[in-house]
């Protein structure tokens, strides 16, 4: 029983030691793969004028609810006006407007 415990250990520690050269050759692989990427890309920094950020979120409605979502949206942007966020327009297509 010793025996077979023994060369079980010594199994599991080769697994190991092998499962930490695949890791290595894999973050190895990876690191080179990026570097070849950034110059194929000719990726440079950039920089933006202001600290502002905009984000577009854009709502899928049902015909004729059009109205209850601007509501909805009309209450929302008075909450996060305290926060110093400001919204700087809605669009609603035409034809949503008639239906």
């Amino acid at each position: 029983m010793q025996t077979n415990l023994k060369s079980a250990v010594a199994v599991l520690n080769r697994w190991s030691f092998q499962g930490r050269i695949v890791v290595g050759i894999a973050l190895l692989c990876f690191a080179a793969g990026s570097m070849v990427t950034l110059r194929l890309t000719h990726a440079k920094q950039v920089r933006a004028d202001s600290n502002r950020v905009f984000e577009l979120r854009v709502y899928h409605t049902l015909p004729g609810k059009v109205p209850a979502l601007e509501s909805i949206l009309r209450d929302v942007s008075k909450l996060i006006a305290k926060h110093e966020i400001s919204v700087v327009g809605y669009w609603v297509p035409q034809d949503l407007l008639t239906a």
